[in-house]
């Protein structure tokens, strides 16, 4: 059942990122959470962050160059439906939280989750189409922003912020030798076992928008498959996730299982060049 929920939250999210407006440009947050000077060139513009400092930059879709201190070239390609998100050339922690909202209009129990752990990202180029935030670092949660971010219809929604360690006044945060957690780039694909001829056909199918999808600079190519890839993802879980529940095979299809390179992020890593 969980990973059916997945399932089911991957089509909504693949549903969300199709047709969200975006400008030409994208904000990305290059940020240096630690108490040491960070040097990271990018596009050949050069950016000297101070302790606890960030920039907010307006990136293009396509081809990007980052030069890293130690002179690591990262080569990243940034998709015409990105939301954005976060550079960490540091390898700092960054953690999200989730915040409950409820219209005037209802009333709801809500039940505390016992034990929650929050989940935490690291990586080089945190996406936010990947990881899904309304609520960008340093940005203020309040009751008063919740409904903007909101159709007038939701009357009930969950929330979800990233935090730099920054925000985190009351914890001195710091790395000893700051470090960009590279992504490792494979070729493989998860693809899981099964004799559906059908339903192998549909895998097929998918790891080959994939691969076109990463291919492709032309933004109308993009949408347009994003749209085949939602229509798949949409069968899959209509037609193959209420069978077999007790065998256990259809139920379990986790479309973001099958590491999938492109079609669910809105920014990815397409080369890493070391300076050996």
């Amino acid at each position: 059942m969980k990973k059916f929920l997945l399932l089911l939250l991957s089509v909504f999210f693949i549903s969300n990122s199709l047709f969200a407006t975006t400008n030409d440009k994208h904000i990305f947050y290059l940020d240096n959470p630690t108490d040491k000077n960070i040097k990271i060139t990018l596009d050949s513009k050069v950016y000297n962050l101070k302790p606890k400092t960030y920039e907010v930059l307006n990136l293009k879709m396509g081809q990007h160059i980052a030069e890293l201190s130690d002179g690591t070239k990262v080569y990243f390609k940034i998709f015409a439906n990105s939301k954005g998100g976060i550079i960490n050339p540091s390898g700092a922690t960054y953690t999200i939280n989730y915040f409950r909202y409820q219209s005037p209009r209802i009333c709801v129990d809500w039940s505390e989750p016992e034990d929650t752990v929050l989940p935490t990202f690291d990586d080089f180029i945190i996406d936010k189409n990947y990881m899904a935030w309304e609520y960008d670092i340093f940005e203020e949660v309040t009751r008063e922003s919740m409904p903007k971010k909101l159709s007038p219809e939701v009357d009930i929604y969950v929330f979800t912020k990233i935090y730099s360690p920054s925000e985190f006044k009351d914890i001195d945060y710091d790395i000893e030798r700051p470090k960009a957690n590279l992504p490792k780039i494979d070729s493989d694909y998860n693809i899981p076992k099964d004799e559906d001829k059908a339903f192998q056909n549909y895998i097929k199918q998918i790891i080959a928008l994939d691969k076109a999808y990463m291919d492709t600079n032309d933004a109308k190519k993009q949408k347009k498959i994003l749209k085949e890839y939602d229509k798949i993802a949409k069968i899959i879980w209509s037609d193959y996730s209420k069978s077999n529940i007790v065998l256990g095979s259809y139920d379990n299809v986790d479309l973001k299982a099958l590491n999938l390179k492109s079609l669910d992020r809105g920014v990815i890593v397409t080369k890493i060049e070391n300076n050996n």
